[in-house]
């Protein structure tokens, strides 16, 4: 995965800028990316489906933008855990902001989560797939910690040899990206870690909503 030097540069602050401001996001993902980031946000959704006492994992959670759907009154466990320094410090920034409190900030592997197995209701995966050098690694602990029947929800860019922007763009170990896969091999990927995955997508983007075994 991009080291914090990459998310503390001013690529990384735009990212952050963007990805917080659902209008901005879905201007520069026509733009730049040629996807819609609306279902994105929707997927948002789930973390207030979660029932009261359950646990959120939000990994990678990047700035926090998964934390507008977080509730206010602390009825459920939130942890919001990245490996880079700087995007927590960012979520802590966009916590405060939404006066949440109880939000459990982590450093942490993707791959070696302190998290005891089978005790998460929800783990959302937003935009970090494509970084990491082993997917199918992290997608095997985020199934791990996840109860039984428990729900995975996130995006991630894939590549592919159809669309001339996922050519020049999205590319392995170029800028931000670790081990790309195309919808194809995230789609295996989730179903030999034990999910169940519903896909869409537009464009470049690859939205999926899982259930564990």
């Amino acid at each position: 995965m991009a080291g914090d030097d990459y998310y503390d540069s001013l690529i990384g602050s735009a990212y952050s800028a963007y990805m917080e401001r659902p209008w901005l996001s879905r201007t520069v993902g026509r733009a730049v990316w040629g996807g819609d980031t609306r279902s994105y946000y929707e997927s948002m959704g789930a973390i207030g489906e979660v029932p009261a006492g359950g646990t959120v994992v939000d990994c990678p959670c990047g700035a926090g933008p998964a934390l507008r759907a977080a509730p206010v009154d602390g009825k459920i466990r939130y942890l919001a855990i990245d490996l880079s320094p700087s995007m927590l410090r960012r979520a802590r920034r966009r916590a405060s902001e939404r006066g949440l409190s109880g939000i459990e900030f982590v450093e942490a592997d993707a791959k070696d989560l302190p998290i005891e197995s089978g005790t998460v209701d929800l783990f959302v995966s937003y935009w970090g797939l494509h970084c990491y050098e082993d997917p199918a690694a992290t997608l095997t602990e985020a199934a791990r910690v996840l109860k039984p029947g428990g729900r995975l929800v996130g995006a991630a860019l894939v590549s592919g040899r159809d669309h001339l922007r996922q050519r020049l763009l999205i590319r392995s170990d170029m800028g931000g990206f670790g081990t790309v896969g195309s919808g194809e091999e995230v789609e295996r990927w989730l179903r030999e870690t034990g999910f169940d995955p519903r896909l869409s997508s537009s464009g470049p983007m690859l939205f999926f909503d899982a259930a564990a075994d």
